[in-house]
């Protein structure tokens, strides 16, 4: 089987769909499309090869939540 990727203006999205399902599930299979997350593959690459190495700094969803709540209260005022 060959993998194709197309793009589609939303108001056709439907019809093309459904044109595609009439086909046997042996012949075609919808993909759906992945998540982006904002991050290129090498950029992720490259940042979890930061962090395997230690030479990135991580924090605790506490340490987080407290560094934002210091963030907000600097703005604020």
């Amino acid at each position: 089987m060959e993998t194709i990727k197309i793009k589609v203006n939303e108001k056709i999205l439907d019809k093309v769909l459904s044109l595609l399902q009439q086909f046997d599930k042996e012949d075609l299979q919808v993909i759906e499309p992945e998540p982006d997350y904002g991050f290129s593959e090498p950029e992720l690459k490259y940042e979890y090869q930061k962090l395997k190495s230690g030479n990135t700094k991580t924090f605790s969803l506490e340490e987080a939540d407290e560094i934002l709540e210091e963030t907000i209260k600097r703005y604020e005022n």
